[in-house]
């Protein structure tokens, strides 16, 4: 099971419990260690044209190298162990310059670090516990769009590609359990998932998940699943934070302005309430701390007139996928997939007033084809999404600020995409410019242990930034012209 840290990202050092328990196995005698996979993989590319925190990044040069070594283990044929560990040399991207940051950075990690029990017979389980830090890819055609369920959010429903990979990242890293039961000889298979949000604001709550995978017949599968986004939390009131950036008007269902914002919320009886004119106005009140005399229109609307938006949510998607190859009787290995396949995701099932009002803004559907190509490369696959939405695909609002809001955060007006206004309605086209994406993938394997693999997309892959290594809100393709591509030549031993 070849599980490098380049493809599956990072993670804290505390998944290193696995290692200890692997080598405490081994020292006893009783693991069976397998052999040891080591490699490395060299990224080149450019983003051709894009804009990041709105500065222009067109030709800008991406470049990485990863390093990774993999060890693993079996104890009675029926645990088996993995642990990935390895670094990445990397450059930041300075926020808001046009120059890319030339001071190569570095950063070692963990990839995996996982258990995975096999109950039954070990030749053919009956069922398997996987736990740890480990990869979950359940759209195994998917070769970077799609996979929504777990690497997207709910509320903002941001959609997410790559991370601190550039390609084949089409998965998520995931840390917790997941419980796979097959049923009728493996033609259903059902998932139950518990993971831990570690990635946006709010982290550390865990969302519970189901997925079911069925194939009836050799050449067509299906599958969906459910996420129940910080349906456990130990702080359950910062899923809902009672702040005025959080709130919308119960009566209307539209956010604050941006200047009620910032207005105290007395009750309207409230004895800080003063007419204008009054000498008292601005002065602070005695006893209360923080609190000074306003006006009615200083005083803004009411604390409790106001609702509050929730990062707590369902999130579900549907999949199909057609073998055209097998039904054409094409062999696999000399000619290559040949398949269509899709993925539809709701990225919060419940609607909240103004920014989540309609389901349609609120689901992705991609499209992707592996093309046969009968020896000439080992996969070919070109991948389409349609996303509709007046909101851009940001995560600034969750990241820095902590609340529910698809912006980029305090500083941007949630009435520029009010189409109720005449102004902004007018303005209409500028909201589908990032409708569509694409991605074009190629791999060819050059020889034992060296495979080169190549990728041109405009999709939602977001860059790290400098001196806080903190993602990029929005991804640069935000245009119908913005795309990049990358070249790896990756190579191990195994």
């Amino acid at each position: 099971m070849k599980k490098d840290i380049i493809n599956n990202g990072w993670a804290p050092l505390s998944a290193w419990c696995a290692a200890v328990f692997l080598l405490g196995s081994a020292v006893h005698g009783g693991v069976e260690i397998h052999p040891k996979e080591v490699g490395a993989a060299i990224d080149f590319g450019q983003i051709k044209d894009g804009t990041v925190d709105g500065a222009d990044w067109s030709d800008q040069t991406l470049t990485r190298t990863g390093v990774y070594l993999t060890s693993s283990g079996s104890y009675d044929k029926k645990l088996d162990l993995y642990v990935t560990i390895g670094g990445l040399f990397w450059y930041p991207i300075h926020p808001g310059e046009s120059t890319p940051e030339r001071l190569v950075r570095f950063g070692p990690g963990v990839g995996q670090a996982q258990g995975v029990y096999s109950f039954g017979d070990p030749e053919k389980p009956s069922a398997k516990l996987q736990f740890g830090l480990f990869s979950v890819k359940y759209n195994s055609d998917a070769t970077n769009l799609g996979e929504y369920l777990y690497r997207s959010g709910t509320y903002p429903g941001y959609i997410w590609t790559g991370g601190w990979s550039y390609i084949n990242a089409a998965s998520y890293l995931a840390q917790g359990v997941r419980f796979t039961l097959p049923t009728f000889d493996g033609k259903v298979v059902h998932d139950f998932t518990l993971f831990m949000e570690r990635d946006i604001e709010p982290t550390s709550d865990f969302s519970p998940g189901y997925m079911m995978t069925v194939k009836p017949i050799s050449f067509l599968e299906v599958g969906g699943g459910v996420v129940w986004s910080h349906a456990l939390s130990l702080n359950p009131d910062r899923l809902s934070p009672k702040i005025r950036l959080n709130a919308y008007v119960k009566s209307t269902g539209r956010p604050l302005t941006m200047t009620d914002r910032t207005s105290p919320g007395l009750e309207l009886n409230d004895p800080a309430i003063r007419p204008d004119g009054d000498t008292l106005l601005g002065q602070a009140v005695p006893g209360r701390n923080g609190v000074n005399y306003v006006t009615v229109a200083q005083n803004g609307t009411p604390n409790s007139a106001l609702g509050y938006y929730t990062f707590k949510g369902f999130k579900t998607m549907g999949r199909v996928s057609l073998d055209l190859g097998t039904l054409a009787g094409f062999d696999h290995n000399r000619s290559g997939d040949f398949k269509l396949y899709s993925e539809i995701a709701l990225l919060g099932v419940e609607d909240q007033p103004y920014y989540y009002e309609h389901k349609d803004e609120r689901m992705p559907i991609m499209a992707g084809i592996s093309i046969p190509t009968f020896g000439v490369l080992n996969k070919l696959a070109v991948e389409m999404e349609y996303h509709k939405s007046r909101f851009p695909n940001a995560v600034g609002a969750p990241f820095y600020e902590s609340v529910p809001l698809p912006l980029d955060g305090a500083s941007t007006n949630p009435f520029d995409y009010d189409f109720s206004d005449s102004t902004v309605a007018a303005n209409k086209s500028k909201f589908e410019k990032d409708d569509l994406h694409w991605s074009v993938y190629a791999s060819r394997k050059i020889t034992q242990g060296v495979t080169l693999y190549a990728q041109a997309a405009s999709d939602h892959l977001r860059h790290f930034t400098n001196p806080e290594v903190k993602p990029t809100s929005q991804p640069p393709t935000l245009k119908k012209s913005d795309w990049y591509y990358v070249v790896r030549l990756d190579f191990g031993l195994f």
